[in-house]
């Protein structure tokens, strides 16, 4: 392979080397730029969506189908041509065009099911992006919860690891009983598998997110909740009800072609009696009318017209399910956060209750496993009151994801 050198002076070679770089950044950049938000996780998701990948190819099949039906025929025209010779020489010529002939209406039938098509494919891009969302949301909140889990869970283990140690120096001091360190180092064991349950759970909640956005983020703040927002906004609903009018359109298309199609022909012919003639010219004009409808597009339209109904069926039932969900979801939030109001009491009230047992332990009134009690119980209430908080989050988002609203 032969190398071609060009010498260029140092400044005009860097400037070269950085524009370079600098076209290529963005394009490398793109999938290492940090998430920083919902919004951030959901458009590097977004850009990896099946349905974005076909918008551009579906697109151009919505316009192939608008130009399929502009003008005044069925199809390109077909040219054909014939030739009759004898031993003397040829007797006849003739060129003719013919194409069928479209009823009055059915050009605007075709442009208007393949426009309404297109919106169907707009519509339907962005319900596919509000279903992203959705499980973005979901494995995000999994992941947090998981992660408050395992925060919980390691504070557990720690100070259990400490208390058993301080029990172990007691026992062998002679101020603490055996048993006492057997049930220290019980609960350090049951502390240290609810850990490894716990980081179980956050193994698989990163490998979800990681799933959806390539990349596992840092702890995002909550959402906004959105104001309510009108059923007929709803992505899903208005992807439905598309869907539903392109089909509508596209059956009514379908009839037209359940009609005899009528087939026009013109043509010119130059024809002589004898090989050693002057040719005559004639103007052909044709025309072939069926003797009956095609029984195959009669099928292909009652199929297009029973898919239009169904169509239109699931859209009104879809309605009423989203209108549910959203009041589910509003309950839900609300149960949330009573909850997580419930769960700080809880929590509060706990931690005051350990206080006085660990001052009643060290007046000797309490034993060591009443203590014990005491630690799991507010142990059980903090994490109790981390699950509270992610619940409320997740509820929040959920809400939004009802109402049909982006992150």
């Amino acid at each position: 392979m032969n190398l071609m050198l060009i010498r260029l002076p140092f400044g005009v070679g860097v400037m070269l080397l950085g524009a370079a770089v600098m076209a290529l950044s963005p394009a490398l950049a793109q999938d290492d730029a940090p998430v920083a938000s919902l919004h951030d996780a959901f458009e590097r998701a977004a850009a990896r969506l099946p349905e974005a990948a076909a918008s551009p190819a579906l697109k151009a099949q919505v316009d192939a189908q608008r130009r399929a039906a502009s003008g005044p025929f069925v199809g390109p025209p077909v040219v054909s041509g014939d030739v009759l010779t004898r031993s003397g020489g040829i007797i006849e010529q003739e060129a003719r065009v013919s194409a069928a002939i479209r009823w009055p209406g059915e050009g605007r039938s075709g442009i208007s099911a393949a426009a309404l098509a297109g919106d169907a494919v707009n519509a339907k891009l962005v319900a596919a992006q509000l279903t992203l969302a959705g499980d973005i949301r979901t494995a995000y909140w999994q992941l947090a919860g998981a992660r408050s889990a395992v925060e919980i869970e390691q504070q557990h283990v720690a100070i259990a690891r400490v208390e058993t140690e301080q029990v172990a120096r007691l026992v062998q001091a002679g101020v603490q009983a055996r048993r006492e360190l057997l049930v220290s180092q019980a609960d350090l064991a049951a502390a240290m598998g609810r850990l490894s349950a716990s980081e179980s759970d956050l193994a698989e909640a990163r490998a979800s997110v990681e799933g959806l956005i390539g990349d596992v983020p840092d702890i995002f703040g909550d959402e906004d909740l959105s104001p309510s927002t009108d059923i007929e906004t709803h992505p899903a609903l208005r992807a439905a009800e598309a869907n539903a009018k392109a089909l509508e359109a596209n059956a009514a298309y379908a009839r037209f072609g359940t009609r005899p199609r009528v087939e026009g022909t013109i043509g010119v012919r130059r024809e002589r009696n004898d090989p050693r003639g002057n040719y005559e010219d004639a103007l052909l004009v044709g025309i072939a009318v069926p003797l009956g409808r095609d029984q195959r597009a009669i099928a292909d339209a009652g199929g297009a017209r029973a898919e239009a109904l169904a169509a239109v069926a699931e859209a009104a039932r879809l309605r009423l399910r989203l209108i549910a969900d959203q009041r589910a979801a509003s309950v839900r939030l609300s149960i949330a956060e009573r909850a997580l109001v419930d769960a700080e009491m809880r929590q509060s009230a706990l931690r005051e209750a350990l206080m006085l047992t660990e001052r009643g332990r060290t007046e000797g009134e309490i034993g060591y496993i009443e203590y014990l009690r005491a630690r799991q119980a507010l142990f059980d209430a903090d994490r109790d009151l981390g699950a509270a908080r992610i619940a409320k989050s997740a509820a929040i988002s959920n809400l939004n994801q009802a109402m049909g609203v982006l992150p």
